[in-house]
C-alpha cells in the first residue's frame, strides 16, 4: 500500500495525536508499506517521503492550501490511500482525533462558563472556524465519502447524530498504548525523585497533564479540592498540573478557594513517565476527549484514573481502573470520587485493574486495525 497522510505540523515530540500518528506511520513502514506525507511543517519518520506544502501564513488560507494542494500532490505521487487526521477536503480515511468541530467548541465554551458576546461575534466572522466546518461537512455530510474512524462509541454516536449519512461508513477503533514503554516499575525511583523535588514525599498526589488544563477540568478539580467531601485524605491531597502556562483565572480561583498551597505547576516535559510514576492517581475530568492518550498512558503506568464519561477511555474502563463521573463540571461528584480513592489500599487494588485495561488496548493492535481500514480502501 502507498499511504499518504495529510498533516499540518508534524511534531511527534508534542505527544498526543502527533505521537500516535507517528507510531502509525512507523508501523506501516515496518510492514512494507510506502508512506508519503503532505505537511506545512516537520519531517516524517525515517523511510517516509515528506512533501512540504507552500502556504500563506494566515488562516484559513493556510489550512485550505494544505487541504487542496496537499491532497493533489499526494494523489499525483501515486498514493493508493489518503489518510487525514486534521481538517481535509479530500481523503479516503478520516480519523478526527479532536472530534467534531461543534463539540470541541461547545466543550471549550462550557469549561469557561459559556461563551461571551465578544467570543460569539469573533467566532461568527472567523474564517478559520468556517473552513473547519466546511471541511468537516464535505467529508461527513454526503452519503459517499471517506471511511471514518471514531475513537469511541460516544464519538461514533455524535457523528451519526450530526451527519447521519456518515454512520454506515464509520467504524470504532479506540486509541492504544505501548505497555512496554509506559510501565511504572522502571521509573519508580525517578518518580520518587520528582516527589522529593516538589517536597511532596508524604502527600497524596493527583496529576493532570494537559495542553489546555481548563478544558481537561482544572477548575472542577479546584472546586472539588475545596469541597468538604474531599477532606478525608491523610496525608493531604495535592494536585500537580503539567502543561502549558495555567491561566491567571485558574490561579485566582485556587487562591480564592484556599487550595493554592496544594496546587503545583510543572512545564511540559519530553518524557512524562517519571511524572506518572510520581503520582498516586490521574485526575482528568474532561469536558471533551474522544479517547484521551494521556488517560491510557496513566492506566498503563498503573495509575488509578478519575475522568468523565465525556472521555472515550471511560468506555474501555467500565467499572475498573478508576472512576468515570457522569458529567463534566460537577465538583461534588468529583469530590466524592476523590474521597473514594483516598483509601491507599483501594488505590493499590485499582492500579492492577488500570494496568489490565491498558494491556487489553495495545498500541500495535489498534494501529493494525487502522491500517486494515486503509488497506481495504485500495
Amino acid at each position: 500500500m502507498k499511504l499518504g497522510l495529510l498533516y499540518d505540523r508534524y511534531d511527534p515530540a508534542a505527544g498526543g495525536a502527533e505521537a500516535h500518528t507517528d507510531a502509525l506511520l512507523r508501523q506501516a513502514l515496518s510492514e512494507g508499506d510506502e508512506v508519503r506525507l503532505a505537511v506545512l511543517e516537520g519531517e516524517g519518520p525515517p523511510g517516509s517521503t515528506t512533501l512540504t506544502i507552500a502556504a500563506p501564513r494566515r488562516r484559513p488560507a493556510r489550512d485550505r492550501a494544505l487541504a487542496e494542494d496537499g491532497a493533489r500532490r499526494l494523489r499525483e505521487a501515486g498514493c493508493d490511500v489518503l489518510l487525514a487526521v486534521r481538517h481535509a477536503l479530500d481523503c479516503d480515511v478520516y480519523l478526527p482525533h479532536g472530534g467534531l468541530v461543534e463539540d470541541a467548541i461547545a466543550a471549550s465554551d462550557a469549561s469557561r462558563g459559556g461563551a461571551g458576546l465578544v467570543t460569539r461575534l469573533a467566532r461568527a466572522v472567523s474564517g478559520k472556524q468556517r473552513f473547519f466546518l466546511e471541511a468537516e461537512a464535505r467529508l461527513l455530510g454526503a452519503r459517499e465519502g471517506p471511511r471514518v474512524i471514531a475513537l469511541s462509541r460516544f464519538q461514533s454516536a455524535r457523528i451519526a447524530a450530526r451527519y447521519p449519512a456518515a454512520a454506515p461508513r464509520t467504524v470504532v477503533i479506540p486509541n492504544g498504548v505501548d505497555g512496554v514503554r509506559f510501565s511504572r516499575a522502571p521509573f519508580a525511583e525517578a518518580g520518587r525523585e520528582v516527589r522529593r523535588r516538589l517536597g511532596l514525599e508524604r502527600a497524596t498526589l493527583g496529576l493532570l497533564i494537559a495542553h489546555r488544563p481548563r478544558l481537561k477540568g482544572l477548575h472542577t478539580i479546584l472546586y472539588a479540592m475545596a469541597h468538604p467531601r474531599s477532606a478525608v485524605f491523610d496525608p493531604p491531597f495535592h494536585l500537580l498540573v503539567v502543561g502549558r502556562e495555567v491561566e491567571r483565572a485558574s490561579l485566582r480561583l485556587a487562591r480564592r478557594l484556599g487550595v493554592a498551597p496544594r496546587l503545583h505547576l510543572h512545564a511540559l516535559v519530553p518524557d512524562p513517565r517519571p511524572i506518572y510514576a510520581a503520582a498516586d492517581l490521574l485526575v482528568q475530568p474532561s469536558w471533551h476527549d474522544p479517547c484521551s492518550l494521556t488517560t491510557l498512558e496513566a492506566l498503563s503506568m498503573s495509575l488509578p484514573v478519575i475522568t468523565t464519561t465525556m472521555n472515550g477511555v471511560s468506555e474501555l474502563m467500565g467499572q475498573r481502573g478508576g472512576i468515570a463521573v457522569e458529567a463534566a463540571g460537577d465538583p461534588e461528584a468529583l469530590a466524592i470520587a476523590l474521597a473514594v480513592l483516598a483509601d491507599p489500599e483501594l488505590r493499590r487494588f485499582t492500579s492492577d485493574d488500570a494496568r489490565y485495561i491498558a494491556e487489553k488496548n495495545r498500541l500495535s493492535t489498534r494501529l493494525t486495525q487502522v491500517l486494515d481500514v486503509c488497506r481495504n480502501c485500495v
